[in-house]
């Protein structure tokens, strides 16, 4: 299945990046993913959300998330 985009930490990272706010909240990460990703693939979102809060990359607070570190950078 060539050119079908898949859930990565980076794509996350560019979400942040380019979101209108300090947090965002997980409907609008998985809005804008379910726009360019394949089908179900930001099903995975919450627990890549969760694996990138334990490594340092993301604040969670009141259900949002904030990107403290840009990896890629």
């Amino acid at each position: 299945m060539a050119g079908v985009k898949k859930l990565t930490d980076r794509f996350l990272v560019a979400l942040f990046r380019r979101g209108k706010a300090d947090f965002l909240p997980p409907s609008y990460l998985k809005t804008e993913g379910d726009k360019v990703l394949a089908t179900g693939e930001t099903d995975k979102l919450l627990n890549m959300l969760a694996d990138m809060v334990g490594k340092g990359i993301l604040e969670e607070k009141n259900g949002e998330y904030k990107l403290l570190t840009d990896p890629f950078a």
